[in-house]
């Protein structure tokens, strides 16, 4: 069982590499650019959607945690 775990965690670590890698046909951002649309979840469990915000300035603190 213990011998299966490493090979696991790198089987799953190289899947998030993969899934994370940016697509070929996905055009780069740039200084000055639109930022794409996206949702998240607050805190407080309510929808927030970055369009929301135009013309706004908008600081994102992502948290992680295991």
């Amino acid at each position: 069982m213990r011998r299966l775990q490493p090979i696991a965690l790198a089987l799953v670590a190289a899947v998030a590499l993969a899934l994370s890698a940016p697509n070929p046909g996905d055009a780069a951002l740039h200084p000055g650019d639109t930022a794409p649309d996206f949702r998240g979840t607050d805190l407080d469990g309510v929808s927030r959607h970055l369009l929301d915000y135009r013309g706004k300035v908008v600081v994102l603190f992502v948290l992680g945690s295991t």
